[in-house]
């Protein structure tokens, strides 16, 4: 794949990934956030996999390899699964409404490349764009923490979160050494299986995933 192809496809591939982060903070439902997370996965292996193919790296191939395998079917497969295993409601509670959450989130992409446009980024392969659309996909995933109490929803806005720094990492520095990228996702599944475990507890005792409970543990 030329330089330009792969260029083009990431900033592509970025700007539909940031499409995909104000999906989910326009989401109803934890069905619809799972599904918009699972497509901006997709767009993120695909993305690495266009910088890989480009650049003859063997590590970037591999972490678009598992950024398929991790984020696209084992944690949306993991979190899908408890979220129809418990008897709760399926609707998405944000302390914002949706429209604010969205509009805020639109502010949060034209700043970040208002911004980060009077320093341009320039990489090998031309993929300008990446930069200002990772960073306002990370802040986007910070917003959904912080604007949602249900548990599940702030572990899918630190998974956003996380797909924001995987962008920047697989598609602007083309990558990390291969060791680190497997420790990455393996931290990532762990935090996964942790949230899993977590969020049934937390029904089992509270009958509800509101965050907003824990505060009857302080001491």
């Amino acid at each position: 794949m030329s330089y330009a192809t792969a260029g083009a496809a990431i900033d592509a591939l970025s700007a539909a990934m940031l499409i995909a982060a104000i999906g989910i903070v326009w989401g109803r439902s934890l069905g619809w956030v799972l599904a918009s997370f699972a497509a901006q996965s997709l767009m993120l292996a695909a993305a690495a996999l266009s910088a890989g193919l480009a650049t003859g790296s063997t590590h970037v191939l591999v972490g678009a390899g598992l950024t398929f395998a991790v984020k696209v079917m084992i944690a949306p497969a993991m979190i899908w699964v408890l979220v129809r295993k418990l008897s709760t409601s399926h609707d998405v509670q944000a302390s914002l409404g949706r429209r604010t959450n969205v509009v805020i989130g639109v502010i949060i992409g034209l700043v970040c490349a208002r911004a980060l446009d009077l320093q341009p980024f320039h990489t090998s392969i031309g993929a300008e764009r990446v930069l200002p659309t990772a960073v306002a996909v990370m802040l986007i995933g910070i917003q959904v923490m912080v604007t949602h109490r249900q548990a599940l929803m702030q572990v899918a806005g630190f998974l956003v979160l996380e797909n924001g720094m995987a962008l920047a990492a697989l598609t602007a520095v083309y990558g990390m050494p291969l060791v680190i990228e497997f420790g990455v996702f393996l931290d990532l599944l762990l935090a996964v299986f942790v949230a899993f475990v977590y969020t049934q507890r937390m029904h089992v005792m509270f009958g509800s995933l509101d965050t907003e409970h824990l505060r009857s543990l302080r001491g």
